[in-house]
């Protein structure tokens, strides 16, 4: 699992990082290395933002999950908790 989860935060952690001007500029350097041509530029960089944008939410997404679990093995108390609290008290008080 956390091996898994390495791989996701690796690729999140680089998505968090490309921007379109990066992406542009591996995309030139393809075009420099002959393994792409000029006239697919947009297409390449929308691509390649569109995966970036993924992998941040997919990365977002494995983080608050992982977060959730280990608060839900805390003793802490909910939201839930403290307005059934609150409403106990406000009855005594009222009494």
């Amino acid at each position: 699992m956390f091996e898994t989860l390495d791989k996701v935060m690796l690729a999140g952690l680089g998505a968090m990082s490309m921007t379109k001007e990066k992406a542009e500029q591996i995309f030139d350097e393809y075009v420099e290395k002959g393994k792409a041509q000029k006239e697919h530029r947009a297409g390449f960089v929308q691509d390649l933002m569109d995966h970036a944008e993924k992998a941040k939410t997919d990365l977002e997404k494995v983080v608050s999950e992982q977060v959730e679990k280990a608060l839900g093995k805390q003793p802490l108390a909910t939201k839930d908790d403290i307005k059934r609290l609150e409403a106990k008290l406000d009855q005594l008080l009222a009494k």
